[in-house]
């Protein structure tokens, strides 16, 4: 459970789109739950809003910091306001940039002589006590224990529980001969259910595009350490290293096509 006023939409590697205000669950990722639960505390800086209709106050980043530099972003953007799941930056401030002021007037960097290394010194005081060059960026946000909360859906599809929102309550037999416990499989049904006919190429870039960012949509325990055009290589149980090639890939491809059938 989370509280920002200034976060902002994720939508892809350093791009920063609409900034908006939110109170509402927030998923992490794993490193940062268990830090969470063994610490009490942690930071984090990327988060994916999962309650959209929660979302307040979105406006562009131009009406929310008009006149301040945003070049420490690759682009930003302006979009509507999501109905679905997002991924953020946990926190938009804007702050004084000294380095970026300090580059733009200090002459470049060499072995400077005694008169040049004096002058260089004098603007360094010049720039520190003149106007501060103000800039926007992300932030991390601290986090405790008691703000955790658990999907009590999830642990009904992986436990088969009947869940509400007082009390867990299992059922006398529990079936458990339906329950994917494959990683890579669970990874690909995840994609599949934004598109359920797409091919072992496509869902195999989805998976590396999610892997590339901070905020992972698809594989939300981090068990991809690293993964090109040809192989994945993922943590299997007690943190064995695993490569999965992308032939095998297919026929897992297969295997949940059938399973699903």
């Amino acid at each position: 459970m989370i509280e920002g006023k200034s976060l902002g939409y994720f939508h892809e590697p350093k791009t920063l789109a609409n900034v908006f205000d939110y109170k509402g669950v927030a998923r992490l990722g794993l490193d940062v739950a268990k830090k969470l639960l063994s610490d009490g505390k942690a930071t984090v800086s990327h988060v994916v809003v999962l309650e959209p209709d929660k979302i307040e106050n979105w406006r562009s980043v131009e009406s929310a910091y008009p006149n301040i530099s945003t070049e420490r972003f690759d682009h930003v953007k302006n979009f509507v306001k999501p109905e679905f799941a997002v991924s953020a930056y946990a926190s938009i401030k804007q702050i004084d940039d000294w380095r970026g002021s300090i580059e733009r007037n200090l002459p470049p960097k060499k072995k400077r002589s005694a008169e040049e290394s004096r002058e260089a010194a004098n603007k360094l005081l010049q720039v520190i006590s003149g106007k501060k060059r103000q800039v926007i960026a992300s932030r991390s946000i601290y986090l405790h224990a008691h703000q955790l909360r658990f999907d009590l859906v999830s642990v009904h599809k992986v436990f088969g529980l009947d869940t509400n929102q007082n009390a867990l309550q299992s059922p006398p037999i529990v079936n458990t001969s339906d329950i994917e416990v494959h990683p890579l499989k669970i990874m690909i049904s995840n994609v599949l259910i934004g598109n359920k006919d797409a091919n072992a190429r496509t869902i195999w870039n989805a998976i590396k595009r999610d892997h590339q960012t901070d905020a992972k949509q698809i594989d939300v325990d981090s068990l991809i350490s690293n993964m090109n055009n040809d192989e994945i290589e993922w943590f299997g149980q007690q943190d064995t290293v695993r490569i999965t090639k992308y032939k095998t890939f297919q026929n897992l491809l297969s295997e949940v096509r059938k399973a699903k059938s």
